[in-house]
């Protein structure tokens, strides 16, 4: 895997769209208010006074806006800082497996 590469793209973007679907949707006070349907009247009380719809949508847009800058660092930032010199370049990690731990070859491995 490349410095570039994002790591489990769909799932991100996937829980990414269910989060806000559900912020949408209002399934956080749902979901709080079933909870607390057995509950004393003062926990249901202070349960259901926190606005869960919108934690849920602060939630979902930090998220989101998370994963749109790990796409814009690891795309267009950094490798444009690396280009520019203001970066070291990203390492390359080499990968062996037991058979050419045990037995290297003459020439130098090096990463793609």
């Amino acid at each position: 895997m490349q410095s570039t590469d994002i790591s489990m793209p769909i799932a991100k973007a996937t829980s990414a769209v269910t989060l806000a679907t559900a912020a949408q949707t209002d399934v956080a006070d749902k979901l709080a208010q079933a909870a607390t349907v057995n509950a004393s009247a003062q926990t249901w009380h202070w349960v259901n006074a926190i606005p869960w719809g919108t934690i849920a949508s602060i939630v979902a847009a930090l998220y989101t806006s998370l994963l749109i800058c790990e796409w814009f660092w690891k795309k267009l930032w950094r490798p444009a800082f690396e280009r520019w010199g203001w970066m070291a370049p990203h390492k390359q990690t080499v990968n062996m497996t037991l058979d050419e731990y045990q037995h290297p070859s003459e020439t130098p491995r090096t990463a793609p």
